[in-house]
């Protein structure tokens, strides 16, 4: 095995094992990337499946791309690091103890805040939003697909079920019957009435059921973008591109809006999808619950 002049961190979505959504994929980059400025060694994303990133995300600043091919483990230089959903770890210092040439990651997970314990979140933000925008610009597919979306100004609101409203695959399970789907749009339907009517923007609507949106479509006036939601870890064996493009589609839609808010209610799922977004875009973000 070759032997590298420099130690080196890659951060791997190869389809060994579930990686998550974008945004989870995301957070593990961008914590290995600080991990990797704190201790300068290189950096590097292999993130091929189920699709390539640059597809989508092309290098920036730092050119991170890497072939498979040049992923290889040693017994000895290379160490594999596992923290998927493991909040409990600093992993800088797992790194700095080992005396391993090159770091394999699977993790994705926010570790600014552990990495940084002093530091308040306006920075912690600002460090995230500068550190993807390090790594990434949009593709020139991706830059297509969004300029013609949308050109006047607007806000949006972000709703995650899972698989409450039953049409969605994800590792949850948990599905409303028709009773409680209905008393929980209702709910969903008077906060977003309150949003829009606060604002003098159009409003996009942004969610993981489709069901909700066609619905709430019908009910208010609500903007959407076209296409049906699609998780990212690949549930289905559904390689279509055009599903992943629309989850990164929604992303950037709602890093550009002039306001997000994020709704909650009930047995609702808790994402960060759109809470990273608004980071990105450097725009304001309210939570909305019960």
């Amino acid at each position: 095995m070759k032997r590298y002049q420099r130690k080196r961190i890659i951060v791997c979505f190869n389809g060994v094992l579930p990686h998550g959504g974008l945004v989870d994929r995301l957070k593990g980059i961008v914590s290995y990337y600080e991990i990797a400025k704190c201790l300068d060694y290189d950096f590097y994303i292999q993130f091929d499946d189920p699709f390539s990133l640059d597809v989508f995300l092309e290098s920036n600043v730092l050119d991170w791309k890497i072939k498979r091919k040049e992923v290889q483990y040693h017994p000895t230089k290379t160490k594999i690091i596992y923290t998927v959903n493991n909040f409990n770890i600093n992993p800088l210092d797992s790194i700095k103890k080992s005396n391993a040439e090159t770091f394999l990651i699977y993790a994705n997970i926010d570790y600014l805040k552990i990495l940084h314990p002093n530091e308040a979140s306006a920075f912690l933000e600002e460090k995230w939003k500068t550190n993807f925008n390090e790594l990434f610009k949009k593709s020139k597919l991706l830059e297509s697909k969004l300029k013609g979306i949308e050109k006047d100004k607007y806000i949006c609101f972000h709703t995650r079920f899972t698989t409450l409203m039953g049409d969605f695959v994800d590792t949850t399970s948990l599905i409303l019957n028709n009773t409680e789907k209905d008393k929980l749009i209702n709910q969903l339907q008077k906060e977003i009435q309150v949003i829009t009517e606060s604002s003098n923007h159009k409003c996009y609507a942004f969610s993981d059921s489709i069901h909700f949106l066609n619905t709430i479509k019908a009910k208010e006036d609500i903007n959407l973008v076209k296409g049906n939601p699609f998780h990212m870890d690949n549930f289905k064996n559904d390689d279509n591109l055009e599903g992943h493009l629309k989850t990164v589609l929604d992303f950037f839609m709602i890093s550009e809006s002039e306001k997000v808010y994020f709704l909650k209610i009930g047995k609702m799922y808790h994402s960060s999808f759109s809470k990273y977004a608004a980071i990105i875009g450097g725009k304001p973000f309210e939570i909305i619950t019960d």
